[in-house]
């Protein structure tokens, strides 16, 4: 790829953090690519979590089912309560699916958003018919996180602190740190994803490996990506806090719906990071990207090879 004239136009590079940088489990998981190179599949957390579930109710358990599963609920209640830490969004998923599972309503604190105090938002949230007006809901410290003895929901909740990075990610955001703003749009919390820069820049903040220059969350929008609040909101900020146009902007991540096609949707330019063995990228040819790597150290090193 002649990466010179096709990266030197960027002045900032946007990722979307879990699943693209990290890992969705707290130990390794262990998957091979076909030349035998080895990489850790984050879905496999959400897999490993969930399938005892399937697994009880007498269900399909293979992960494509399990994965899918998980994704359309998520998706549905991140339309639905547009304000709620991501966390306590977690433990809802996993009721949610239990619930389904055993033809079951759904337990109704797992569809409430009234453990907190904060002031109400009322954000937009995005479907296939386009935007519709969802509920207000308050964001704040829920009753999960001051619970000692939290059950399965809340353990898996508990969980995303302790994912861990791509063996590739933090080598390649070290090396593409001199050459781009690096800057996280995430649907977390700001509580999580200060632990999770810990494990990305290092533990100790007076000599980190490399810094992001600005990080984004749902928490603080009051949106879940694919809804266009997030992304106006990180052009925002690019554009008052560094002077970066859209146009100097890449979309880097590896979730198509939640990322790539809205960016793209956007006229942003946008780099796909087609990992290996993802089931969110089955099926997809990566037409919606301008760039296509199977890692975040490969298009480190195009980036690299363009500049030499």
């Amino acid at each position: 790829m002649s990466s010179e004239n096709a990266f030197s136009k960027y002045k900032a590079l946007i990722f979307d953090c879990y699943g693209t940088l990290i890992v969705s489990t707290s130990s390794p998981v262990l998957t091979f690519t076909s030349q035998g190179a080895l990489l850790q599949d984050w879905e496999t957390g959400i897999y490993d979590h969930l399938r005892p579930l399937f697994q009880k109710s007498g269900n399909p358990s293979d992960k494509v089912t399990v994965i899918k599963a998980y994704s359309s609920v998520e998706h549905d209640l991140e339309a639905r309560f547009p304000t709620m830490r991501y966390t306590d969004l977690l433990a809802k998923v996993y009721g949610t699916v239990e619930a389904r599972l055993q033809n079951r309503e759904t337990p109704p604190d797992a569809l409430r958003d009234d453990l907190s105090t904060a002031n109400p938002v009322v954000a937009s949230a995005h479907s296939s018919s386009g935007m519709q007006q969802v509920a207000s809901a308050s964001v704040g410290t829920s009753a999960h996180a001051q619970s000692d003895s939290p059950g399965p929901a809340e353990a898996f909740a508990r969980s995303v602190p302790t994912w861990q990075p791509f063996p590739d990610t933090v080598a390649a955001l070290a090396s593409l740190s001199k050459h781009f703003k690096l800057i996280i749009l995430s649907n977390i919390d700001r509580d999580t994803i200060a632990k999770t820069r810990r494990l990305l820049e290092g533990p100790d903040p007076a000599r980190p490996l490399f810094t992001f220059d600005a990080v984004y969350t749902a928490e603080e929008v009051g949106a879940y990506k694919p809804a266009p609040e997030m992304l106006t909101y990180a052009l925002k900020h690019l554009e008052e806090d560094f002077g970066i146009q859209q146009d100097e902007v890449l979309m880097t991540a590896q979730s198509m719906p939640h990322d790539i096609i809205p960016a793209k949707a956007r006229g942003l330019d946008t780099a796909w990071i087609n990992r290996p063995n993802a089931v969110t990228g089955m099926g997809l040819d990566g037409s919606d990207a301008k760039y296509v790597f199977a890692t975040l150290g490969e298009m480190a090193e195009a980036v690299e090879q363009g500049r030499a």
